[in-house]
């Protein structure tokens, strides 16, 4: 705290009285005049000192109060103001509450019960605003720490629900998602009445690759097909996903079976250009793979896994065929599959 006036036996007089009211609440300053007083505040300033109040006397040679206390509060607004004088100066007075944010007036010659009180008000009031500012900066840190935890959380929470679908070999959609997807585009397809298409892909020969090459080549060998085939399932509704082993599938929504005979033989065609080399494989000297294809406008008595097994027979007469072939096989209903089940 700060106390300014021109007469030293006034100053004498308020340290007495607010040591008595302080006690050991904040330190007493004291300056005769307006230039010591900014003097004092810029030695106290370069110490890192908080300057809680500061109570100056109105009339003053050279700088009286009210200009005073204005200076003060553009380079300290937390600053509490007290204005002291014997002059009922109305001016004065509002100059020094508009300008410099006044937060009391006191009359000279004072009451001594009336300035202690005013002045222990005063620096209670400073400490519980800065408590508060404290306090709300600390809220504002939890508050900016909880949405950067929060926005973790969200993240994990999406990479957890994307790793529940998708394979972590190949990075495809995994056999869940596929289960998912093919029911929701089965009942889409039928409400719009358009084209479902499937293609069953697998690898021909892997059992003797791993054989022959280990595991770790397998898995490396499956990457690469995965990527071939995502390189040829390119529009947003398409979804390929490993189906389990060496098994892939796809999934063509608003597709017919020309079309999708199409995206097989270049699943094919992509696979086989990856020329990746397979000594033991009984129908070329690379990797190789062979895929069953069927489409259907699902009706409502036809079933999405009747499709998957239209497919798989298809796939199987790839097999057969001499794989390293695309086989369409048009749809059949439970029926037709009954000799399968």
């Amino acid at each position: 705290m700060i106390c300014v006036d021109d007469e030293p036996t006034i100053l004498d007089s308020l340290k007495v009285e607010l040591r008595k009211a302080l006690e050991n609440q904040c330190i007493i300053e004291v300056a005769e005049g307006g230039e010591e007083a900014l003097e004092l505040l810029d030695e106290l300033e370069e110490e890192n000192s908080e300057i809680a109040v500061v109570l100056s006397d109105y009339l003053m040679p050279g700088m009286k109060g009210d200009e005073l206390l204005k200076l003060i509060h553009q380079r300290f607004p937390k600053t509490l103001n007290i204005l002291l004088t014997g002059q009922a100066d109305l001016p004065a007075l509002g100059n020094a509450i508009k300008y410099a944010k006044l937060y009391r007036y006191i009359a000279k010659p004072w009451q001594p019960e009336d300035l202690r009180l005013t002045v222990v008000e005063a620096v209670n009031s400073y400490v519980q605003e800065k408590k508060l500012q404290e306090q709300t900066l600390r809220l504002q840190q939890m508050n900016q720490e909880l949405q950067r935890l929060a926005g973790e959380l969200q993240q994990a929470n999406r990479e957890l629900q994307r790793l529940a679908v998708t394979d972590s070999l190949t990075q495809l959609a995994n056999r869940r998602q596929f289960d998912e997807y093919l029911i929701h585009e089965w009942l889409r397809m039928l409400r719009e009445q358009q084209f479902l298409s499937v293609i069953l892909c697998d690898v021909d020969f892997f059992k003797n690759y791993n054989d022959k090459y280990g595991h770790p080549a397998g898995d490396n060998c499956l990457r690469k097909v995965a990527k071939a085939i995502c390189q040829q399932v390119q529009r947003p509704g398409d979804l390929a996903a490993r189906y389990g082993g060496e098994e892939f599938v796809i999934i063509l929504p608003n597709t017919q079976a020309e079309g999708a005979v199409k995206i097989a033989e270049g699943v094919r065609q992509a696979i086989k250009s990856l020329k990746i080399p397979h000594s033991q494989s009984k129908i070329a000297d690379c990797i190789t793979v062979s895929l069953g294809v069927s489409s259907v406008v699902p009706q409502p008595n036809d079933s999405p896994s009747n499709l998957i097994a239209t497919a798989d027979t298809a796939l199987y007469e790839a097999k057969k065929k001499g794989r390293d072939c695309v086989i369409y096989k048009p749809f059949s209903d439970s029926s037709d599959l009954d000799h399968l089940l």
